[in-house]
């Protein structure tokens, strides 16, 4: 009985071996699931940091979202209206917003754009000029 015991344990020992080696470590979802939202938000970043320097007006995002759709078109030089009404479109807004709005306001309302969206859309609007 005593052996039969033994071999009991020592298979559920080498069975508890396995599954400690084969089972995830503790909050190991977690930290890829942190990894991978930080080389997200970095590639991000880096993205609109590249994409700033492909623009006629240097401007940062976080000056450019203090400023309203009129003050945009003067800087690029195009229709403070036609600019209203492509940003619009573009993200589908619902509420009523003027050349005298700022593009914070319409981001705090309805939808977090990037600012260089919004950059995108005035070079687009100069080019076509």
């Amino acid at each position: 009985m005593k052996s039969f015991i033994i071999i009991i344990l020592l298979i559920a020992g080498l069975l508890g071996a396995i599954l400690v080696m084969n089972y995830p470590k503790e909050n190991s979802t977690e930290i890829n699931t942190q990894n991978t939202i930080e080389n997200v938000v970095t590639e991000k970043i880096e993205d609109e940091h590249e994409h700033e320097h492909d623009h006629s007006v240097e401007i940062e995002g976080s000056e450019m979202k203090r400023l309203t759709i009129q003050e945009v078109a003067n800087l690029w030089e195009i229709d403070s209206e036609e600019l209203l009404g492509e940003i619009i479109q573009k993200f589908n807004l619902k509420k009523n917003y003027t050349t005298e709005t700022t593009l914070e306001y319409i981001r705090d309302e309805e939808y977090k754009f990037s600012p260089a969206i919004i950059k995108d859309i005035a070079e687009k609007l100069k080019d076509k000029k």
